[in-house]
């Protein structure tokens, strides 16, 4: 008997039992897999959606506000951060408002300095893109100096850096056009142009090509700063000058 016991093996049953849970666990892939198709290249529609990026250096206390106009005469700013198709992410306030609440209790700070418009959907015509400097700060070294200012236009889906504008922030007030754009019916960019042209109502604007020039805004926009570009809480009250 114990002759015949030295000659029994478990090998047989061990193999049998791996090959039982390797097909189970192939079909459980299989079933993930079909539960889950791969996404399709025809299933993802494409979009001709266009943001706006104004940045600024990171430690500037400077407040830069973004403008913009579409060719149907709405204004997008920071009094009036949804129209249209038009909008502006935040007011970006320079230093501050880079202090940041923790979910878990304290504060960080993140500097950043940075506004984002997007267009969800286009209207045929052309577009400004103007920068307002609505105050000097000073900076997190203390320091008073120029701030560097960045302006880009991109196109999503498919990606393409369109154009971009930089200016450097110098005093309070300044206003700079950074950019028009023509969009067609089908959302694509069929002209870019650099002419200064007022929208806010600083006492002058200026572009990449060229100095500063007397502002001739719209009644509408010209009462809402002061000569110095600073805002005015009540400009009905006190009118235009």
């Amino acid at each position: 008997m114990a002759n015949k016991l030295k000659y029994v093996s478990n090998v047989a049953f061990t193999d049998l039992l791996f090959n039982i849970v390797v097909g189970l666990a192939f079909l459980f892939l299989l079933a993930f897999i079909l539960m889950n198709p791969i996404a399709k290249d025809k299933d993802i529609e494409e979009k001709s959606d266009y943001i706006i990026i104004l940045t600024w250096d990171d430690e500037s206390g400077d407040d830069i506000d973004l403008w913009m106009r579409d060719p149907l005469g709405n204004i997008l700013s920071f009094r009036n951060r949804e129209d249209a198709l038009m909008h502006l992410d935040r007011d970006d306030l320079g230093l501050s408002n880079d202090k940041v609440e923790l979910p878990e209790g304290g504060y960080v700070y993140v500097y950043r300095n940075k506004e984002v418009a997007s267009l969800r959907g286009v209207h045929e015509g052309e577009y400004l893109v103007n920068v307002h400097v609505y105050n000097k700060k000073p900076w997190k070294d203390s320091s008073m100096k120029p701030s560097n200012i960045r302006v880009e236009l991109i196109k999503l889906n498919p990606y393409d850096e369109v154009t971009q504008a930089e200016f450097i922030a110098t005093k309070k007030g300044q206003e700079f056009t950074a950019f028009h754009f023509t969009l067609d019916k089908d959302g694509e960019v069929i002209g870019i142009r650099d002419e200064r042209e007022p929208l806010i109502g600083a006492s002058s604007v200026h572009s990449v090509s060229g100095s500063g020039q007397s502002s001739g805004a719209p009644t509408s926009y010209s009462n809402w700063f002061g000569n110095d570009g600073s805002w005015r809480n009540d400009p009905a009250a006190e009118g235009s000058q």
